[in-house]
């Protein structure tokens, strides 16, 4: 087996990204970070990119890391072969995992033998789902009306990205209206209104040649039970759906079965479970 270490994610894409690319839906938040970094080097600081190859020049298992993030994996034709050899080398190059992220088996497989290994101890987070969706079926859509996000929204969008990141994946980050305004000013941040008010959010993310994500649906906890998530996540799929992706894909926390339901009348389908772990000093 031969492990490779790539400086730039170019290169990284240049040997990955046919393997990457054959499963987009599966891949979309290894391939979304790779691409951003593509484009801007300085998006993330100190990424890391392995791949793990056998004889045959066939890829065994890739990882991506952007610290302090947890590291990705992407699974290739045997994750079990390509599983020792990685964590040799994470180990030996003493290079810090805060937690790991993957299709279910590849990331609780990893998190065993990291543990076993490393002595170190950790624990489970989420659990996800990635959807995929290729046709809208559009529900029934409360008033109001599906809009882009203006500058004038970016302290609302703030607020509300500081929000669902707490709620949705237990970060409690400090306000961040400058990452609202990028989203913005790209014309990545969509409002369901309603009476003149913004009463829910999404976010479009990871755009790939063929896909793109939504990501970051909030709405606060007086405007829930109305639809307007619903809708809102309708409308924009299939705005990216007119704008030309093939498909639209979003990731779902599978404690949240209301979530789930919603996304799957809307047209979404399940390809692949996710789980994360962190770990710990002891």
């Amino acid at each position: 087996m031969t492990i490779k270490r790539y400086n730039l994610a170019s290169e990284f894409l240049d040997e990955v990204g046919k393997d990457l690319y054959s499963r987009a839906a599966v891949n979309n938040l290894m391939l979304g970070i790779c691409e951003r970094l593509v484009q801007d080097p300085k998006a993330y600081a100190n990424p890391l990119f392995i791949a793990v190859w056998d004889q045959k020049d066939d890829l065994l298992l890739a990882a991506v890391m952007t610290p302090p993030h947890n590291l990705i994996l992407a699974e290739g034709v045997d994750i079990e072969g390509g599983l020792a050899p990685l964590i040799d080398y994470l180990l030996s190059n003493h290079i810090e995992i805060p937690g790991v992220i993957g299709p279910v088996q590849c990331a609780e497989s990893f998190y065993n033998r990291w543990r076993a290994v490393s002595g170190k101890g950790g624990k489970g987070e989420m659990y996800q789902r990635v959807y995929e969706l290729r046709q809208v079926h559009l529900p029934k859509l409360p008033s109001g009306h599906f809009r882009v996000a203006q500058l004038e929204d970016a302290p609302l969008i703030a607020s509300w990205m500081q929000a669902f990141e707490l709620e949705a994946l237990n970060k409690d980050e400090s306000l961040k209206q400058e990452w609202a305004e990028q989203f913005i000013q790209k014309g990545n941040a969509f409002i369901w209104e309603d009476h003149g008010q913004p009463v829910s959010m999404a976010i479009k993310t990871r755009p790939l040649k063929h896909s793109a994500t939504v990501s970051g649906v909030y709405t606060p906890q007086d405007r829930r039970q109305h639809g307007y998530a619903s809708a809102l996540v309708a409308r924009l799929s299939q705005h990216l759906l007119d704008m030309g992706y093939e498909f639209v894909t979003l990731f779902t926390d599978l404690e949240n079965p209301t979530s789930n339901a919603i996304y799957q009348k809307i047209g979404y389908r399940p390809v692949v479970d996710f789980r994360s772990y962190k770990f710990s000093e002891k």
